[in-house]
């Protein structure tokens, strides 16, 4: 059980991520800037939501959206594999961390657990919630399962669990999840899995979302901003028991109508064709591996990775080389400094000529000699490499 000297340990329940983490940055760089900071998808939306998110807008703009988003819940239900009432929606990931938070840490002495050096957004909603933070220090760059396991079982309110991890790309294995889902059957916490990046590792890492269509007592969270294309229109949704939907979704009623309704129509239209998704995770795939090679040739460490982006070690003080990137050659990437973790950056997978002038600025800003550039396989409308 937690006693009050590990309340002490804990950091200041005021304290949130830097500002600085949430802006975008591009400010000031012109409209030739590549923005590789922000993990955006380069492939674009499915086809058709443009002309969806038009059409409502042009019908619609003066007349409130569906609150309740049903014919939304409907379809992402059919899409996941779940009824309706086991879904959630809300203005993306972000705003449904908020909503967790402040469904399930309403005690005096509440508490969430996470990892340390990952999204901001834990820390920031449980400074609103007026919670206390349990940061775990990563394991080999990754999610300690074990340890956020202990801390469910030691009476945490609340757990947020990465996967795969922002800023390191890396993903929990069956058995690691099968471990997080063991603590929370025996525990009174919630276990809350951000999957905002699954759709780049694929079907094969869902183990928590189909331990969830059994029935177990967790969260899922999934977001339509990143390899889905659709950052704009800000849409992501929650995955679970219906009590506990349920629960966060009586929470959301304060906000009835933060699901615009141009977001709804992009997202239903988008739903109509799964194979856009497949395009984009084999694309992303070839240019991941691609930056890591050019990477590994002008001399830079990168991890391995299962996201759209990548975490890479430079020498010297990082925040100066991201700084001179936008500066002089108008290239974005995330210092992670931000986070705690001086000596790297985080930089969002772009395509095969973005890699190139991405790694073309950073041999330039570090003194090093560009790759030869190669040709990678391009993608086919299947979303297979043609070679």
């Amino acid at each position: 059980m937690k006693t009050e000297q590990e309340r002490e340990r804990r950091q200041d329940r005021e304290q949130g991520p830097p500002a600085s983490f949430f802006r975008s940055a591009d400010a000031g760089h012109g409209t030739d800037c590549l923005r590789l900071h922000l993990n955006e998808s380069p492939y674009g939306p499915p086809p058709g939501t443009v002309e969806a998110v038009a059409a409502e807008a042009a019908a619609h703009l003066a007349h409130y959206p569906d609150s309740e988003c049903r014919a939304l819940r409907e379809a992402l239900a059919r899409h996941f594999g779940v009824g309706p009432e086991m879904v959630a929606v809300g203005n993306g990931v972000d705003e449904l961390v908020l909503l967790t938070s402040l469904t399930f840490l309403r005690e005096p002495a509440a508490e969430v657990a996470f990892t340390a050096n990952t999204f901001p957004g834990y820390a920031a909603s449980a400074a609103v919630a007026g919670a206390a933070v349990r940061a775990l220090p990563l394991r080999d760059r990754a999610v300690p399962a074990g340890e956020l396991a202990e801390a469910l079982r030691d009476g945490t309110d609340l757990a947020f669990v990465c996967n795969p991890l922002n800023p390191t790309g890396t993903v929990l294995s069956r058995a690691e999840v099968d471990l997080l889902l063991d603590a929370a059957r025996s525990a009174d916490g919630v276990l809350v899995f951000d999957e905002a990046y699954l759709d780049f590792a694929g079907p094969e890492h869902e183990h928590a979302l189909l331990a969830v269509r059994s029935g177990a007592p967790a969260l899922v969270m999934r977001t339509f901003s990143k390899a889905w294309g659709l950052a704009s229109v800000r849409m992501g949704c929650l995955i679970g028991p219906a009590d506990l939907v349920a629960r966060c979704a009586r929470t959301a009623g304060a906000l009835p109508f933060s699901v615009s309704r141009p977001a709804q129509s992009a997202v239903l239209r988008a739903l109509e064709q799964p194979g856009h998704l497949e395009r984009v995770r084999s694309g992303t795939a070839q240019a991941r591996e691609y930056l890591i090679k050019s990477l590994d040739a002008i001399g830079l460490p990168a991890m391995p990775s299962h996201a759209n982006f990548v975490m890479v070690d430079v020498p010297g003080d990082s925040a100066r080389v991201a700084d001179r990137l936008a500066a002089e050659h108008g290239v974005l990437v995330r210092d992670l400094s931000l986070l705690g973790l001086p000596g790297s950056l985080r930089v969002s997978v772009g395509t095969p000529p973005q890699v190139e002038r991405c790694v073309a600025a950073l041999a330039a800003v570090l003194g090093t000699r560009a790759p030869a550039t190669t040709d990678p396989a391009p993608v086919t409308d299947e979303g297979r490499p043609s070679r």
